[in-house]
């Protein structure tokens, strides 16, 4: 294979704007204030190479480094104090025994999750021929996800060489040809989305980066063939797929509702006004943990969604009651923030003894049933209906379904929404308001 370094310099700029720190003897600003010889003395006398250490220009936070070799380590500053206070040349033969140990193991996957990020390519380049035939390409793409590459960094040729070494094929989920993709993109683009070689099949992962940026943000979908994908990158659970972009095929914006065009309905439907009304009944004494993961946060979250898709929807007022009044109490009776099968039961039991609930009895019946039946599977809650003296079972039916949604719809804090599992279509629309709702909530009840 054709180096790198000869293609694309871009690549490996942290070694190209390297300056010998020898050099610095010939600017005699640097060498008075540095303490240059003091330092250049210290070193050569510990038996280290002062042709190892460097000055950065490119970098004002770290000024100088030692690098050698797998070694990239920096420098806060060129004098012996701070090479002896932050114990500089340990730390280098610490890392350099550590590289030589995996060298002399053979093993790659430890060298490439511990040599530094911005030498790893270059490391991959200068060990090409040494990494087994077999592992060449999974380690190009650990490489490739560790430091923020993109697929055209590289020519297009050096990647269909890399694909060469893919040992077998990507095991890529579903039993269908093609793979349904998603991307997110902040606004104003960079890049226009027909060009963009970086998709996910995690539609959360999507909103998640489309929410990072200043403005709304947009998620896309495309469909791409499962044989056509370059690679499958699991790192940090974002389901990465990489792609040749000219490949792509039908995308299309998702259709989702954001904070932008829900703003009007929250104050013309009197969206605010009800939450307000209902959040003042909330008390953090009814939490085990109120900050928690099910603390008062999540209810209030929680509140809002089953606000936004009840009146979205056109519910009358007395489903708007239940399904507020579940919000507020459904988490209350949690003694730990694990998997919880019976804090239904025990939220309403709660609720219940401490007075907090004042519904008909027809109401009050279907709010149980939702409370006591919402931490558990869909069927089986289907299988407990019959145990309610449920007056309008269908109404029960989907003020549960809306219920689950919403309570689900707040999954995005622990990054495990599935949207497979969401049951209304207003549900489905809200993942982008359901994201930007946990990043900002303020910004929702302004």
């Amino acid at each position: 294979m054709e180096s790198l370094d000869r293609i694309n310099s871009k690549l490996f700029a942290a070694v190209n704007g390297l300056i010998p720190i020898q050099e610095l003897r010939n600017l005699s600003n640097y060498f008075n204030k540095l303490n240059y010889r003091e330092a250049a003395e210290y070193i050569k006398s510990s038996g280290m190479d002062l042709s190892n250490f460097y000055f950065k220009r490119d970098d004002p936070f770290a000024c100088f480094c030692y690098y050698r070799d797998f070694a990239f380590i920096d420098v806060p500053i060129f004098t012996r104090e701070a090479l002896e206070s932050f114990q500089i040349l340990e730390l280098i033969k610490f890392e350099e025994g550590r590289v030589e140990n995996c060298l002399i193991r053979g093993d790659f996957k430890t060298l490439f999750y511990i040599v530094d990020k911005r030498i790893a390519l270059l490391a991959y380049e200068k060990l090409f021929e040494l990494i087994p035939d077999q592992d060449k390409y999974e380690t190009f793409w650990f490489v490739y996800s560790r430091c923020g590459l993109r697929l055209d960094d590289f020519p297009e040729e050096y990647i269909h060489k890399i694909l060469e070494y893919r040992p077998a094929p990507l095991d890529l989920p579903g039993d269908a040809p093609y793979l349904e993709i998603y991307r997110g993109q902040g606004e104003p683009r960079s890049t226009p989305i027909h060009l963009e070689h970086s998709w996910t099949l995690d539609i959360n992962t999507a909103i998640r980066h489309a929410v990072q940026s200043v403005g709304e943000g947009q998620v896309y979908q495309a469909l791409i063939d499962k044989k056509d994908a370059v690679a499958y990158i699991k790192r940090k659970n974002e389901k990465e797929i990489v792609v040749f972009p000219a490949l792509l095929k039908d995308i299309e914006p998702v259709q989702l509702i954001s904070l932008a065009g829900l703003k009007p309905d929250l104050h013309g439907l009197g969206i605010i006004d009800r939450y307000y009304h209902y959040e003042k009944q909330l008390q953090k004494e009814y939490f085990y943990r109120p900050e928690g993961t099910h603390g008062i946060m999540h209810t209030r979250r929680v509140l809002l969604l089953n606000l936004i898709i009840s009146c979205l929807q056109g519910y009358p007022e007395r489903y708007i009651n239940i399904l507020c009044t579940a919000a507020l109490y459904h988490d209350i009776g949690r003694i730990n923030d694990n998997f919880d099968p019976q804090h239904g039961i025990e939220s309403y039991r709660k609720a219940q003894q401490m007075g907090l609930i004042n519904l008909d009895q027809p109401d009050q019946e279907i709010l149980q049933y939702i409370i006591e039946n919402h931490c558990i599977s869909d069927k089986l809650a289907r299988e407990h209906l019959d145990k309610y003296d449920l007056k309008d079972r269908a109404a029960s039916e989907f003020l549960f379904d809306t219920f689950k949604d919403a309570d689900g719809l707040d999954r995005v804090r622990i990054n495990d929404l599935d949207i497979r599992q969401l049951r209304t279509d207003y549900g489905r629309q809200l993942l982008l308001v359901a994201r930007q709702m946990y990043n900002n909530f303020d910004s929702f009840i302004k």
